[in-house]
This record gives C-alpha cells, sequence and structure tokens, in this order.
C-alpha cells in the first residue's frame, strides 16, 4: 500500500508538472509577437528577400511606431550608401558600423575602402554572418557584440568607480589622439542615437578614446528637419537640437527607400503625416565641429543650463542668473565684466554680441549663440566657483544613469511633435 501511495503521488505531480509546462508554452505561444502581413507579402515576392527571411529575427518582421534600431536588406542601396560614403573617407581613419545585421553595406564598405572597419552588432542573432566574414576578411574586420551608441554610460562608470568598460569595448579602436576623425556609419531610426552622441561629448569629452566623429547616419527626414531647424538658432527653445547644433554640423547626402530597410513603422496620421516622409529616408553626414562651445570640463555645466527649467523662452535672464549670483545682472546691463574674470572662459570676439539687456529681457529674446555667450559670461565671473550652480548641477547628474535616461525620455517625446517612443504593439489586421 505504501508502494500504491507513493506511485499515486509521484503520477500526481508528473501530471502536474505536464499541465504546468503546457499552460505555460501555449502561453508564451499566445504572447509572441504576430507578424506584419505587408511585410512579409513584400519580401516573400522578391526572390532577393525570400532567401532572407529565415535568417531574420522575428521582431524584424513585425511594426513600430518607433523602433530602436534599424537594419538594411538592400544590396543595391548598400552599394550606393558604400559609394557615397567612399568619397568621404581617408585610408588613416578607422570605420566603425553599427548594427550591421546580415553584413551587406560592410561587404560593399570592405570593397571600396581600403579601411580596417569595426563592426558592432547590439544582437547576437547576427553572429553567425557577421563571423564568416571576420574569418573571410580577418586582416580588415574586427567583430563585437556590443552597444556601441550606449558607450557614454561605460564611460560614466568608469569614471564613477576607476574602470576599464569603455577601453575593452573599443579594444584596439582606442585613441587619446583629440584630434583624430573617425568615421561611424549606421541607421538612427529615432532620436535615442543622438541622445548617446551629446551624451558622450557631454560627460565622457575630457577622457574620450574616439577622437572627432564623422558620421554616416541613415535616418527619418523629420528627425533631419527637427535637429536642424534653424529656429533653434533664432529663438525657438528646444535642448535637444540646441545641443546638436552646438556640437555637430549636418548635411544631407542622399536618399534611400524606406523600404529598403527593417522593421517597418506605422504610416503617419493627423499632423504628423504633414512632417514625415512615408517612402524615403536621409543617409545624412553628421561632422563634430573642431572647436566646441566651452572648455571639457564645463560642458556638463552647459547641459545643465540649456535644460528648460534654467533656459527657457520666458525665463528672465537676469532674475535666473542673480538666483546663482548676487547683483550679477549689472554686469549685463551695463555690456561690462568684472576685471577679474576668468580670460580663459569669457567670450571671444567669435561668440555672438548681446543686445542691450535689461532686467526684462528673456531667454526666448536671444538666439542660441547669444544664449551660449550668456553662458560663458556666467561662468567667466569671479563668483562662479563659490555659487550654488556647479554643485546643483553635480547633485542633478551622474548619480545614476537611468536618472538621466527617464528625464530625457520624457522630455524627448515632447520634443518630436509627440512622435511616440519605440514599442512593440501591433494592429489589429496584423497576422
Amino acid at each position: 500500500m505504501g508502494c500504491l501511495k507513493r506511485f499515486k503521488t509521484q503520477h500526481n505531480l508528473i501530471v502536474r508538472s505536464l499541465r504546468l509546462c503546457y499552460s505555460t508554452g501555449k502561453e508564451k505561444l499566445e504572447k509572441q509577437p504576430k507578424l506584419a502581413t505587408d511585410v512579409l507579402k513584400y519580401l516573400e515576392n522578391d526572390t532577393d528577400y525570400s532567401k532572407i527571411i529565415e535568417k531574420l529575427p522575428r521582431s524584424l518582421l513585425r511594426k513600430y511606431k518607433t523602433p530602436e534600431s534599424m537594419y538594411l536588406i538592400n544590396t543595391k542601396t548598400a552599394r550606393e550608401i558604400a559609394e557615397t560614403i567612399r568619397n568621404h573617407v581617408n585610408e588613416e581613419s578607422p570605420v566603425v558600423e553599427v548594427n550591421p545585421g546580415l553584413g551587406y553595406l560592410s561587404k560593399e564598405l570592405l570593397q571600396c575602402t581600403k579601411n580596417h572597419i569595426y563592426l558592432y552588432e547590439t544582437s547576437s542573432h547576427f553572429s553567425p554572418h557577421l563571423e564568416a566574414l571576420r574569418n573571410e576578411k580577418s586582416k580588415r574586420l574586427t567583430y563585437k557584440v556590443a552597444d556601441f551608441f550606449g558607450m557614454w554610460k561605460l564611460a560614466f562608470q568608469d569614471k564613477m568607480d576607476g574602470g576599464n568598460r569603455l577601453t575593452e569595448l573599443l579594444g584596439d579602436l582606442a585613441s587619446n589622439d583629440k584630434n583624430r576623425i573617425i568615421k561611424i556609419v549606421g541607421a538612427m531610426p529615432g532620436l535615442n542615437f543622438v541622445k548617446h552622441l551629446i551624451y558622450n561629448i557631454v560627460f565622457n569629452n575630457d577622457t574620450d578614446l574616439l577622437g572627432r566623429t564623422d558620421l554616416f547616419i541613415t535616418m527619418p527626414a523629420h528627425h533631419y528637419r527637427y535637429l536642424t531647424d534653424i529656429d533653434i538658432q533664432e529663438g525657438k527653445f528646444k535642448t535637444i537640437p540646441a545641443l546638436f547644433q552646438s556640437f555637430f554640423d549636418c548635411k544631407v547626402l542622399i536618399n534611400v527607400p524606406k523600404v529598403h530597410y527593417l522593421p517597418w513603422t506605422y504610416p503617419p496620421s493627423g499632423k504628423k503625416a504633414l512632417m514625415m516622409d512615408e517612402y524615403s529616408l536621409c543617409l545624412v553626414n553628421i561632422t563634430q565641429k573642431e572647436k566646441l562651445p566651452c572648455p571639457a570640463d564645463y560642458l556638463p555645466l552647459l547641459w545643465y543650463f540649456l535644460k528648460p527649467h534654467i533656459c527657457s523662452k520666458t525665463t528672465k535672464v537676469i532674475p535666473m542668473l542673480e538666483q546663482w549670483i548676487p547683483g550679477c545682472g549689472v554686469w549685463l546691463i551695463t555690456g561690462q565684466d568684472p576685471p577679474d574674470s576668468n580670460k580663459l572662459l569669457c567670450p571671444t570676439s567669435e561668440d555672438a554680441p548681446l543686445p542691450h539687456m535689461t532686467i526684462f529681457t528673456e531667454f526666448g529674446d536671444l538666439n542660441l549663440k547669444q544664449k551660449i555667450t550668456v553662458f560663458k559670461r556666467f561662468i567667466s565671473w569671479p563668483e562662479f566657483e563659490q555659487c550654488p550652480f556647479r554643485v546643483t548641477m553635480e547633485s542633478n547628474l551622474p548619480k545614476s544613469i537611468s536618472q538621466i535616461e527617464d528625464d530625457d525620455k520624457r522630455r524627448l517625446n515632447t520634443h518630436i511633435d509627440d512622435i511616440e517612443e519605440s514599442d512593440g504593439e501591433t494592429e489589429e489586421n496584423e497576422k
């Protein structure tokens, strides 16, 4: 009887376990994302694309509002992009390709340039294809599974604990030559990449191991218009474009078909449809300026100064600055500076002159270059190092990376006319 009882108990446990496994497996199958019918139809009806469907992760066969990454799947567009980039690449510059996916553009770059190419892919799904390419071109190719665009986080963590994460990520790509120009190739479906660029300069410029970046990025045209909006120069206030235009020069090289990249996005609706090009993307050249607005260790202060809670359109300049340095308004009103101001930080003849300032002058009355002039005068005054501005900035900074990211994630949504952040939602008519 005892043996029979133990048998029944074990049998019941096995049955329960099998039921649980079946239930869990069923739930996982039900939760698996549905694929987009129009994407599958487009790929299946083209002999070149039909061969690669099985090579792609399911996530690329869905549609998104704003995807986190974007992958090139067309060989002709890969060749056109490579030929365009070739005219801007010298043999001394290392070339980095971010998220190469199946490696179509990588192969074209290897053919039309003589440079060593470094591949950084965030998804291990593409490892077999990229490993095979590396084995074929071992002397000219370095491949790593890593988030290249997120390197600023590693650099920040290294500063906090003296680690060497960034050095390990870059390997022999690392350099202490600040004037070295590095070519970076990739695609940018959203604005997170721009945030990484800005943060890498703001928080890592004094210990930068890359040098000056020269980027060739495929992006939606409305993002390019947003970042290069001329009204930002004239007084319109948005933090991301203001910092971008202060750090970089940007121009369009060619346009490429949007359907040649996966994943696809939902068609725009409402007012967004007027500003978005549903059919093409821009290959843009983003070049870091030789001279930044201020010394490296003051860049975090500039970042904090240009945040909306300080430099908003309706904020009055003098009352705001006098919260930090009481009585400093007289220097702005008279157009003079204290005789013991730091001459290394003061505005020069290259900086924009300020209009006649009063206590009613608002930041919205100044263009971007004039805002930077105000900032440079502010940090040059002798009382600045004793005022609480730097301490306040530091208390809002690098205590946690997530704090910075969450703050900018909320702000980014409002900066692009409420274009939705990346998600995995699918429409009801998707397969």
